[in-house]
């Protein structure tokens, strides 16, 4: 997926109270813009899982903390099944 860096201005004070470094900062907003996406119905499960850049299992174990459930629909499927494909394309053309 291609990326788009987006700058946010929060202040210096904001973090220290939270006791974030700033790449922890980073880690924990596109975490809860992922859960946000995905509870609004905006995103799939398995775009959410891509943008909060955390294993799906942890992805989905977190949704559970937030008391979310899991909508796995058709869309997810086909997500799971291309990346199912191209697992394999990698796996074939490391065997040559």
């Amino acid at each position: 997926m291609k990326q788009v860096t987006v700058s946010v201005n929060i202040p210096e004070e904001v973090i220290h109270l939270l006791g974030l470094k700033e790449k922890e900062l980073e880690r924990e907003l596109k975490i809860r813009f992922a859960v946000t996406l995905y509870s609004e119905g905006r995103v799939s499960l398995g775009k959410a899982v891509e943008i909060s850049g955390l294993p799906y299992a942890e992805f989905m174990e977190l949704l559970a903390d937030y008391g979310l459930g899991i909508d796995y629909g058709l869309e997810d499927l086909q997500e799971d099944l291309q990346a199912i494909k191209e697992l394999d394309a990698l796996g074939e053309d490391r065997s040559k």
